[in-house]
Formats: structure tokens, C-alpha cells, sequence
């Protein structure tokens, strides 16, 4: 059971966002660790700006505000930690889900669950991490863009709640937020690429794309893919899973 993680939690039938709700709340003080849930969002999103499916009572919609004692170009990686935390929660349920860098939790190529970390920093510290995190929990069917890339637990054979799902959630997502307080990204690159995906992939580095394996996470957090005997540093973007 997590301890200080969602020990003030808000709970809202709906709103635009999660992370909007947060945002807000933590500018003005709300506590580490406060939790934000709602039943549907209108403005759900993800990385990059894109939308996030978020129709009423069958995912779990939630933002959790937390205020480490870090610099900006570390705390970067508490995603990495999320997606640990999401993974081990499912895998509890006997779902073996496995990570997308950044910020997916996917099970045989198909997205389960979606983080968005968005930081506010005063000078060289932070002042507070607002971690977004959607995972489809009940949906039987998405629209059809999402048809042939989103599953959900329901799809899977489990059957679960919010109410059920939330707690054992924040449990291991207070575990890994922890790890990675103290520990830093060092303590999150072996488990992080126990759960990767085995695929190759392709992505933007210095303007051109590469295509080859992940490799690894350098101390930033940033994903290293080995192509033609080189290890390449990705810093952003988006990382394609090339079939084959």
C-alpha cells in the first residue's frame, strides 16, 4: 500500500485534464505527492500534443504532483519511472507488459497505457513534476484510428475498476518514484531494459534517422540504439517500432 503517494487525492468527475487540474493545484502549494483522478476528461493528452482518447468509465485518468529535490535535466527521466511503476502494476494482474521509450506501456505491440511529465523549475532546481498517466482499463472497442494500436486490460481477460486498479497502481508507482529519487536513472537502466521492447527501431538523432536496437539508457535518461557497431544518443521524439 503506498504511504505518501496519493495521501491527498482529488477526485473529479470530469475536467479537461488531469495534468491541467494538477498544474494548477501544485502552483498553488498542493503537497508532494497529491493525487488527481477523474471519471472522463474533455482534453485528454499525450506527448507531442496529441489527443488522448479519454471517454467515461473505462480508463483510469490520473496526475500525480510530485516535488523531488532535483535538477531540471534529471528529474526528466521520472517518465522512465512511471512506465515501471505501470508495468509492474499490470504485471501484478498476470499481464506481461513491456516499455516504449519514453513514455508507453504496450503489451504485444499494442499501447496499454500513456504518461505525460511536465516539470516547472525555479532557476537550478525543480519545483514540481506534474506525472500524467492514462491506462485503458475497461474499453471494449476504440475509434478507429486507435483500433489496430491501443488494447486494454478488459481485451486481455482482465477484468478490473478504477477503484480497484488505483491503489495497486500508486503502490508501485510510489516504489519506483522512490527508487528514482534517490537512486537517479542508475537505479531505473537494468529493470527499464528487462521490460523493453525487443524490437528494432527507428528514430530522429542530429537530424537523420537511424534504425537498429536499443541498447540502453545513458545517466540522463535518454535512450542509446546501437546501429552498425555505434551507440547513438536519442534526446527526443518519437521511437518506431520497426517490424521485422
Amino acid at each position: 500500500m503506498a504511504t505518501w503517494l496519493g495521501r491527498a487525492h482529488v477526485h473529479l468527475a470530469v475536467c479537461d485534464s488531469t495534468n491541467d487540474e494538477a498544474q494548477t493545484r501544485a502552483q498553488a502549494g498542493a503537497a508532494h505527492g497529491t493525487v488527481i483522478t477523474a471519471d472522463a476528461q474533455r482534453a485528454g493528452r499525450g506527448r507531442l500534443g496529441r489527443a488522448w482518447h479519454s471517454p467515461a468509465g473505462e480508463s483510469l485518468y490520473l496526475s500525480c504532483i510530485l516535488r523531488p529535490e532535483m535538477a531540471p535535466a534529471q528529474a526528466a527521466a521520472v517518465t522512465l519511472a512511471a512506465g515501471l511503476g505501470v508495468a509492474d502494476a499490470v504485471a501484478a494482474l498476470g499481464v506481461a507488459a513491456e516499455l516504449k521509450w519514453p513514455n508507453d506501456v504496450r503489451v504485444a505491440g499494442r499501447k496499454l497505457a500513456g504518461i505525460l511529465c511536465e516539470m516547472s523549475s525555479r532557476g537550478h532546481a525543480v519545483s514540481h513534476l506534474v506525472v500524467g498517466i492514462g491506462v485503458n482499463l475497461g474499453n471494449r472497442a476504440f475509434p478507429d484510428e486507435l483500433a489496430e494500436i491501443a488494447t486494454s486490460l478488459a481485451l486481455l481477460g482482465i477484468d478490473t475498476s478504477t477503484g480497484a486498479f488505483l491503489p495497486l497502481l500508486l503502490e508501485h508507482l510510489e516504489r519506483w518514484f522512490g527508487r528514482f529519487f534517490t537512486a537517479g536513472v542508475a537505479g531505473l537502466r537494468e529493470p527499464w531494459m528487462a521490460r523493453a521492447e525487443r524490437t528494432r527501431v527507428r528514430a530522429s538523432v542530429a537530424g537523420r534517422s537511424v534504425e537498429g536496437v536499443v541498447a540502453g539508457l545513458d545517466d540522463s535518461g535518454c535512450l542509446l540504439i546501437e546501429a552498425d557497431g555505434i551507440r547513438h544518443r536519442v534526446l527526443a521524439g518519437d521511437v518506431v517500432a520497426v517490424p521485422g
